[in-house]
């Protein structure tokens, strides 16, 4: 009646109640049959994508409704009753516990002749293993704690959460059906809702919605440009600074592949666009400021002398800026993640390359926008615009928009040349207590409580879309609900340990490509042929078994006692006189044994267990082409449990390694170089973010102050700089914290670019409080806050703006990269034009204070 199922490659769906109840009652099942009926069966493709029975129909699914139905002869799931549903709870009530203790397994259920092959079958209640409806309930359809030993008691049992296995294969033939009916959010009626799915489209899905999405990060993009386009007032200064973007990033991909020879280029790698375009957007409005600057102190100068007074003041910020922006991108280059420091090389590269293109592209555009574009500009007599109905709205509008930009005009300078220093200076008490303050509870937040929060999946699901999309909710929370799912992901189980010998863990693979695995680097000194060797693997065995982490598995055979069972074998083999090789393997020779009859033996127990057995027999031994014994590999089950929490997992590991290391120290030579592995992949990852992270993070602020002192030799500007920008971090940090970010590999990226992306802002201020001709501490600082606010508050609106623009998108990473440089960019505007001029009123340097001078050279 139902169709073969491989759990993991038919789809399944998971329903929940609409109205927080249960879903065992009738009207809940028969719900989940109709939902499937009108969102599944009714697609126009459905029959040539399902499993067919005999008579050419559709395979029923694998559902409640379904088995029920089978349990009690109804045609469909439709036409169960209420007291069906009584005598199946009463029925799953009795057997549960015996499913629970691992006693009701696919091998009890059949004929009583197959039932009698097993012991442990014995116990089971016959009406529990005759159809195979029980076990199937219980372990695939409903969720782990219906039924539980905790919650057997329960007089009526809440079912949370139930699975629906399609007859139909996972993959891209499910694409249709997902995109018409599955994709809405109209997946409900008045008792149940479809929350969770994997059809084995999570990847196809999300190269799909990547290629839709890439409109956001355009848009984005174009709202960078627009904003540059709409502050210039030039539409050919936009588009050079938008060629010098795009050759900064080509030149960089030809050193990345090329000169550093990297193969792997994560996709990662594209967010560069947009930070790159930020960067440029802020070094185009500070080089504006000042070039207009120019112009207004000296209009009767020419081109070469305004050319001079710019770039004395913006190469200056420009090497300070863009130094400390790509020593704090290379800083995240320790990280062991591949993707993060396959980033860090060319997000670091671009700023680089860029910084060339700053420095002599952007004022050779603003020559040549000055000498041939600006001088062509020829305006018409009034009269001329009052001939014609259509010249005179073009007139009115042009009139418009010129008012509109003189009140603008008269509204910044207000705002950033009057207001804004003298709201600094006079409540500097009040903001340097307020930034403290903000920047101390980021701290606390991010690095105490509730602090980042490891992830919890494993890597072979990493999530793509957001946390409530029916895919990232299977993934996340539904999978671990149902015991088969709990099963394969080895959640609960006993950790294995796996003790190596023969092969030495060396990575000789590219470390710059995840797909390089590299090959085998064998240990040239391994042995255990020796009489000690043997000796030692002997005690080895009984060490093993007094360890308090021993775990005896009777199901699961060890093989770390390996030498116990050849023992054993050549004892009882009796020697005889005819047969050479008997004789050598017998039990006329004593423990330890000589070399070649070691050798020689267990090669022929080997054969001869293989022989009897259905599977060839593995004690450990692992031999190379010719034959000769190459590697150990010895394996035991512990009390410890697979978990995805990395406190306990990095107990687990930290005793055993401790132990594996202390005993082979007392190991003989061939074995000394033993090594242990298990069930840690997910703990790696952990391991690698929880440690990584704030170092990478303090790296690149500490490489920041490097960079900003051997740029200004101030080292109270450099201190005050860096203060600011570890203020912006942190807070960032503790933001993301709140909106319950996980710190996975993209999020661990954009923590690591956080320093990188804080700089541009406060080096803007410090570079123009260390320029500027006054003396006095509060004159520095309404001088940098006049002459630099209005860039940087223009910069931080367009990369806001580019923020927003990128929320809608389905893909996570651009939603996430859009909230980061959102709050980034933001909080950055505020520390820099707040906390650090506030902290240059207090004790910002005057005359060469905190200068490092040098000795004049005669």
């Amino acid at each position: 009646f139902f169709f073969f199922l491989s759990e993991k490659s038919y789809s399944q769906l998971v329903f929940m109640s609409t109205t927080a109840g249960s879903l065992w009652n009738l009207q809940a099942i028969q719900s989940m049959c109709q939902i499937e009926q009108d969102k599944i069966r009714s697609h126009v493709h459905f029959r040539d994508l399902c499993q067919r029975t005999e008579a050419n129909e559709c395979c029923p699914s694998w559902s409640l409704g379904n088995y029920i139905a089978v349990l009690y002869n109804r045609s469909s799931c439709l036409e169960i009753t209420q007291g069906d549903i009584s005598h199946t709870l009463a029925l799953l009530r009795a057997c549960a516990p015996d499913y629970h203790k691992g006693i009701l397994t696919p091998s009890c259920i059949g004929p009583e002749t197959v039932r009698q092959k097993h012991s442990q079958c014995a116990k089971v209640p016959e009406k529990c293993t005759r159809f195979n409806a029980i076990y199937q309930l219980l372990h695939f359809l409903v969720d782990r704690d219906f039924l539980s030993p905790q919650t057997m008691e329960y007089q009526v049992p809440s079912l949370k959460y139930s699975l629906l296995f399609l007859p139909t294969r996972k993959g891209a033939s499910m694409m249709g059906i997902y995109l018409d009916n599955l994709e809405s959010w109209d997946l409900f009626d008045n008792y149940t809702s479809i929350t969770g799915m994997d059809l084995g489209l999570k990847q196809k899905l999300f190269q799909h919605y990547l290629l839709l999405d890439t409109k956001y990060p355009v848009l984005a993009i174009l709202a960078i440009f627009l904003s540059i386009s709409f502050y210039l007032r030039s539409v050919f200064i936009t588009l050079m600074v938008l060629l010098a973007v795009v050759s900064s990033l080509m030149i960089s991909y030809f050193l990345y592949k090329v000169a550093f020879r990297f193969t792997y280029f994560p996709f990662v790698n594209l967010t560069a666009v947009i930070i790159l375009s930020s960067v440029c957007a802020n070094h185009t409005f500070v080089f504006f400021d000042l070039w207009n600057l120019s112009k207004s102190q000296n209009p009767s100068a020419g081109l070469s002398q305004w050319v001079s007074q710019t770039m004395h003041h913006f190469a200056y910020l420009m090497l300070a800026s863009c130094f400390t922006t790509c020593a704090a991108f290379y800083a995240s280059y320790i990280s062991n993640i591949t993707a993060i420091r396959c980033f860090a090389v060319y997000m670091g590269t671009s700023v680089l390359v860029n910084l060339v293109f700053m420095m002599t592209w952007l004022p050779s555009s603003a020559v040549l926008y000055e000498r041939y574009i600006a001088t062509t500009c020829i305006y018409k007599p009034e009269d001329y615009w009052k001939n014609t109905g259509h010249k005179r709205v073009a007139l009115s509008l042009h009139y418009i928009l010129r008012g509109l930009q003189k009140t603008l005009c008269e509204t910044s300078k207000l705002l950033f040349e009057k207001l804004l220093p003298c709201g600094v200076i006079k409540f500097r008490y009040i903001w340097i207590c307020w930034f403290a303050a903000l920047a101390i509870g980021g701290a606390y937040i991010s690095c105490s409580n509730p602090k980042l929060k490891l992830p919890t999946l494993e890597t072979s699901s990493v999530q793509v879309f957001r946390l409530s999309h029916p895919f990232e909710r299977y993934d996340s929370e539904y999978c671990h609900q149902f015991m088969f799912e709990r099963l394969e992901h080895g959640e609960g189980q006993h950790m294995p340990v796996t003790i190596v010998w023969g092969i030495l863990p060396v990575d000789n693979g590219d470390h710059f490509n995840p797909k390089s695995n590299g090959t085998l680097v064998t240990d040239a000194t391994f042995t255990i042929q020796s009489p000690d060797a043997q000796k030692w693997l002997l005690e080895f065995c009984q060490k093993v078994k007094n360890q308090t982490f021993y775990f005896p598995d009777a199901e699961q055979k060890s093989t770390v006692c390996f030498m116990e069972e050849f023992i054993r074998w050549m004892d009882s083999r009796q020697c005889s006189q005819r047969d050479h090789s008997f004789n050598l393997c017998c039990n006329q020779f004593s423990f330890p044994y000589r070399s070649e009859v070691f050798l020689h033996c267990i090669k022929m127990m080997l054969l001869e267990q293989g022989r009897e057995g259905a599977e060839t027999y593995d004690l450990g031994l692992r031999f190379d082409g010719e034959g000769n014994l190459a590697a150990l590999v010895l394996q035991f089950q512990t009390i410890y449990h697979y978990s995805f929490n990395y406190s306990k997992a990095k107990q687990f590991y930290e005793e055993i390694n401790l132990w594996v290391t202390e005993e082979m120290k007392n190991a003989p030579v061939g074995l000394q170089n033993g090594w242990f592995t298990s069930k840690l992949e997910l703990y790696n990852l952990q391991h690698s973010l929880s440690t990584e992270t704030m170092v990478v993070m303090g790296l690149s602020i500490a490489i920041s102050f490097v960079v900003l002192l051997l740029t200004t030799w101030n080292v109270l500007l450099s201190i005050f700089s860096v203060t600011a920008i570890a203020g912006t971090v942190l807070v960032t940090v503790g933001l993301l914290v709140l909106l319950e970010w996980q710190l996975n590999a993209v999020e661990s990226l954009f923590i690591s670019a956080a320093v990188g992306l804080s700089v541009d802002f406060t080096v803007n201020y410090c570079i123009s409080y260390h320029l500027c001709p006054h003396s006095d501490r509060l004159s520095r600082v309404a001088f940098s806050l006049k002459q630099m606010s209005c860039a940087t508050a223009m910069a931080a609106s367009a990369l806001f703006s580019a923020g927003v623009i990128m929320l809608p998108a389905t893909v996570l990473a651009y939603r996430k990269l859009g909230i980061f440089i959102m709050m980034i960019k933001c909080i950055s505007c505020g520390f820099a034009s707040f906390f650090f001029q506030s902290l240059c009123c207090f004790f910002g340097p005057e005359k060469n204070c905190g200068q490092i001078l040098w000795p004049c050279a005669h």
